[in-house]
């Protein structure tokens, strides 16, 4: 079996210490098992040792049990604990890792001791993500599959917004448990979110697309690249509506990179030339209704338009 180095502060403790005290100890520590390591560093991390005490302690961590080794060093030895450290893998963490985790177990939340209970394997940072989540997010079935902090926070922000455009958290949150893929999940109910309120109603012979499920279907329909403007319609940047006249389909795009919405374009199937009557009157109507087109001689009120560009900082009222 291949023996896992050591290093850091527990190496130099072992070292400089515990096998000067009693030689051959390093050797023993070399060959333990992760949870024998673990619960020699945990010992360490609390336990000072000096030239009366390492010889005694080191005789104590060759030869006593686990539990008995965490009792001495902690007073108590709170449910889990033993095991946790079993799950810590071979490398010792820093010495606040083995207090941190111990004070968890001991007076931590119940959905945290939980988790830490059922986790396959425990770091100091997986402590950390735990730390963080909100109370349904912190199950092991979720946090053994969180990548880092950045990862964990992105999670925390993305289920947020679901719930805050009317996705149900508690639906999304079980989907998470259930996954392999948690960055799969989030996409795949981030199809559901209501897009931010659009430009244009739905009115006769306009159909706003209103989420991420509609703007598939539509570029599906259309065979273009509008699923590339998912993410900027899901931040109210973009938006499609889909526009009917004379039995005939096309695609208005609208764009607010300016602080204020535009037609941006008018789109057949296929990106194909539309028909000029029916791109005209595609642009009318988005007219009509107060959003004027790319082209400046389309802007025809100039006082509407003053209006528009002074007022700039509030049109984003209706953003959320």
């Amino acid at each position: 079996m291949a023996i896992a180095p050591i290093s850091g502060w527990v190496l130099d403790r072992i070292a400089n210490d515990l096998d000067r005290a009693r030689p051959g100890f390093a050797g023993f520590y070399l060959r333990a098992s992760d949870e024998r390591r673990q619960v020699v560093a945990a010992f360490l991390s609390v336990s000072p040792l000096n030239e009366a005490t390492e010889k005694e302690s080191a005789s104590l961590l060759m030869e006593a049990g686990h539990h008995a080794i965490l009792h001495i060093a902690f007073g108590t030895v709170p449910t889990g604990f033993r095991a946790a450290l079993g799950r810590s893998g071979a490398q010792a963490h820093a010495a606040t890792y083995y207090r941190d985790l111990f004070k968890m177990l001991s007076d931590g939340q119940p959905h945290i001791i939980t988790a830490i209970q059922r986790l396959p394997a425990l770091t100091p940072e997986r402590l950390l993500i735990m730390s963080g989540l909100p109370i349904d997010m912190c199950d092991a079935r979720i946090v053994c599959r969180i990548k880092d902090f950045e990862h964990a926070s992105d999670l925390i922000l993305a289920i947020d917004l679901l719930e805050k455009r009317g996705v149900s958290r508690h639906a999304v949150v079980e989907a998470l448990c259930q996954s392999v893929n948690l960055d799969e999940t989030i996409k795949r109910w981030s199809f559901r979110m209501p897009f931010p309120k659009g430009p244009i109603p739905a009115c006769l012979g306009y159909r706003p697309i209103t989420n991420g499920v509609e703007l598939r279907k539509i570029a599906l329909k259309y065979r273009n690249c509008v699923r590339g403007y998912l993410s900027a319609a899901m931040a109210g940047n973009y938006a499609f509506g889909e526009f009917t006249a004379n039995g005939h389909d096309v695609l208005i795009s609208y764009d607010r990179a300016g602080g204020l919405w535009i037609a941006d374009g008018v789109h057949g199937r296929g990106n194909l030339a539309v028909n000029v009557d029916l791109s005209k009157a595609a642009f009318a109507f988005a007219g009509r209704h107060g959003i004027p087109d790319r082209r400046s001689s389309n802007r025809t009120d100039k006082a509407v338009e003053a209006i528009r560009r002074l007022s700039r900082f509030y049109v984003d009222w209706d953003a959320e």
